[in-house]
């Protein structure tokens, strides 16, 4: 019997990998006559990097980049061993949220500067073929630190051209990309997301996210007025309508400065994943499919690993088990996808008891291997 486990991570206990091996383990002290494959899943998020090394033979490339309010930091992004030498950045890297102190939060403030960076670090280093991530940001710039690192220049409403420092969104009233890295013609951009949110307005980056970066209910109303006030800027400038495309609002609106300005095409996150991790190839070879993440709730439902996976396992006629750290048993919904789910819980226990490494390791194991016997 062939078994492929192609789970996400448990966030805040294992990563993909490790919730693989876990169950691969579970699996062969059940079956030790199988054969069990480990092929970590992400979404694009945190951890898809660790993810796609796990699969593809690559290399982590660090580079110096600055992080949402300006400071120097190291960043990594990947250059993975394929034809095309694909590099894969995770803006969340240079621009994410968890690098800032819950006190630091401002996206009146924050900018995506780094992110621009290591773009500008992989084309000069050669690579044409690039997958940018986009979510967990502590920005709300719609992308324009980011041009301003690959030599956009920005005005202000006296023409005077707009510093590096604060959010440059605010300041802005005209651009000029005369300077922009030569290069970036002759490179090839996706982006790999699953938020479908629009530029701007009350379903918009600021309307929805910004708040949750520490913008309070006035800086929203500005923060959108400025993405607003770009959009038209794009399209003046690219013949771009940002606001028609599904998902430009991403990341606190990287994903339209991405579209409009560098040509960029929107995919799934866990569609690129699979696609770059050969995972249908995988799982017709396979009998049956593991899947899972730390919790199958109806989040899961709008473009998430479990249900990315389910939808190729079942294109092929596979079975697909969910197993996760908890289930939301009234969402019937999950077994239009999945055959059965399982919750790896054996034992009542605190949260806190719960997501130690240790006991998620063991309680992966002990589930995946009760599968593997009913099977």
């Amino acid at each position: 019997m062939k078994i492929l486990v192609a789970s996400d991570s448990y966030k805040g206990s294992l990563s993909a990998y490790e919730v693989g091996e876990a169950a691969r383990k579970g699996i062969l002290e059940a079956l030790p006559a199988a054969e069990v494959f480990n092929s970590p899943m992400a979404d694009g998020g945190e951890g898809t990097i660790d993810a796609l090394l796990a699969c593809i033979n690559g290399e982590e490339k660090e580079v110096a980049v600055h992080d949402p309010l300006m400071r120097e930091i190291t960043a990594k992004y990947a250059v993975l061993d394929d034809e095309k030498r694909t590099v894969y950045i995770e803006s969340a890297r240079s621009s994410g949220l968890p690098m800032l102190a819950p006190g630091e939060r401002d996206p009146m403030r924050a900018n995506t500067f780094g992110l621009g960076e290591q773009i500008k670090d992989a084309v000069l280093g050669g690579h044409r073929h690039i997958v940018i991530s986009l979510g967990g940001s502590a920005t709300n710039d719609g992308g324009v630190g980011m041009l301003q690192a690959l030599g956009w220049t920005f005005f202000d409403q006296d023409g005077e051209a707009v510093g590096y420092e604060g959010n440059p969104l605010l300041r802005t009233a005209s651009f000029s990309d005369d300077g922009k890295l030569p290069q970036l013609q002759d490179c090839s951009f996706s982006i790999a997301s699953d938020v479908t949110n629009p530029f701007y307005g009350e379903n918009g980056a600021a309307h929805i996210f910004a708040g949750q970066k520490g913008a309070s209910p006035e800086e929203i109303v500005k923060l959108d007025g400025g993405l607003k006030r770009l959009a038209t800027l794009f399209e003046d400038a690219y013949g771009i309508d940002v606001q028609k495309v599904q998902g430009a609002g991403a990341a606190g609106g990287i994903g339209g400065g991405l579209l409009a300005a560098m040509g960029c095409k929107m995919q799934s996150g866990v569609d690129t994943i699979m696609g770059l991790t050969s995972l249908e190839e995988k799982i017709k070879e396979a009998d049956i499919v593991l899947t899972g993440e730390g919790s199958l709730d109806r989040q899961s439902l709008m473009g998430k690993v479990p249900v990315g996976v389910a939808r190729l396992a079942r294109k092929h006629g596979k079975k697909v088990i969910g197993i996760a750290g908890r289930i939301d048993s009234g969402l019937r919904e999950l077994n239009e996808h999945l055959d059965a789910v399982f919750s790896i819980q054996t034992e009542c226990r605190s949260l806190e008891e719960a997501l130690q490494p240790e006991v998620t390791r063991v309680q992966v194991g002990v589930t995946a291997g009760q599968v593997a016997r009913l099977m």
